[in-house]
């Protein structure tokens, strides 16, 4: 089953809807510039909330001061850290959480190096970002195949929709999705409508490619 992420949450409906349209995680954004940012405080009601639904809780942060990261740990209680920026593995390791690493795909390295600096992660998102871009522009990188090696641990992110997301499967493999701006109306702002449907739309490709290995077997 292809697992999906939705983040950026910001409000007591975005989690409402998230849980309605079956994804398995959400995530908040604790990057004060970001669109997507939201208070500690309110984000601790939200995350309450998410994991009343069953949802796993994902705090996000980048490049940021490592007491700042305690406090909103010990605040908010997120189940998974996801590191977004230059933090060094030691960094991301200090707080003895499960934590998630992002990889800058606009950058000049070999993803799989990268990865390999940071074994103590549970997962990899694959994002476009990377030089003087920053995540969840709605940019896309240069989609290719996951390696069988390292597929279980890889999140395909960086501009996911409705309208691509086939594509996107189909050319890497993922068996995780993660997206912000494909189900918003306006930067920062969640539409139910593309929530909901572009998690249809990864079922409806589940559900085929079983049928089709059914048929075929």
């Amino acid at each position: 089953m292809i697992k999906i992420k939705y983040c950026g949450l910001k409000t007591s409906d975005d989690v409402k809807h998230a849980a309605e349209a079956g994804v398995d995680a959400v995530g908040f954004v604790f990057v004060e510039k970001s669109k997507r940012y939201i208070e500690p405080e309110k984000a601790k009601q939200l995350i309450g909330q998410a994991k009343q639904k069953g949802l796993l809780t994902v705090a996000l942060f980048a490049n940021q001061n490592a007491n700042t990261i305690k406090h909103i740990i010990e605040l908010t209680l997120p189940e998974v850290l996801q590191f977004h920026g230059n933090e060094t593995p030691a960094f991301c390791e200090q707080f003895s959480w499960p934590y998630w690493k992002a990889v800058p795909m606009l950058s000049a390295i070999d993803y799989k190096n990268y990865i390999a600096m940071y074994p103590s992660a549970d997962y990899f998102l694959l994002d476009a970002f990377g030089e003087q871009q920053s995540g969840g522009s709605g940019e896309s990188f240069q989609w290719f195949e996951f390696s069988d090696s390292l597929k279980s641990k890889l999140i395909l992110a960086g501009g996911i929709n409705e309208q691509n997301v086939e594509q996107a499967i189909k050319a890497t493999g993922a068996e995780f999705i993660d997206t912000s701006s494909g189900i918003e109306d306006i930067p920062g702002v969640k539409s139910k409508q593309k929530m909901i449907q572009l998690a249809a739309k990864i079922k409806s490709l589940q559900l085929h490619k079983f049928t089709q290995k059914n048929h075929d077997s």
